[in-house]
């Protein structure tokens, strides 16, 4: 098994900090803090697991990488999609995992 660094897209960054304020609006920013802190994290899991996933079978995570694969993170409400290049993990987007359905 492969140990890889895993680097974020600025498009990814962005959905973090959108992720941040929307979790603050609907709680608080300590709870905000602790959720985006926790997919992070889990997000972090991609330098040892990102060879092992299967293979996506969705066409959407291919719009943001030809050879992109995806991870549910969140309690199963959000979907990273990443690749993996050279010796890193690079995070394309995260979206709500309701849209990856095709």
């Amino acid at each position: 098994m492969r140990e890889y660094s895993v680097d974020y897209s600025a498009r990814v960054i962005w959905d973090i900090d959108r992720l941040t304020r929307w979790a603050a609006q609907q709680h608080t920013a300590s709870f905000a803090e602790r959720y985006v802190n926790d997919i992070i994290d889990e997000i972090k899991t991609l330098s040892y697991l990102a060879d092992v996933l299967p293979k996506c079978k969705y066409r959407l995570p291919k719009v943001y990488h030809p050879k992109a694969n995806t991870l549910v993170v969140g309690h199963r409400k959000l979907t990273v999609i990443f690749h993996i290049d050279g010796e890193y993990v690079i995070v394309d987007k995260i979206l709500p995992s309701c849209m990856i359905t095709y």
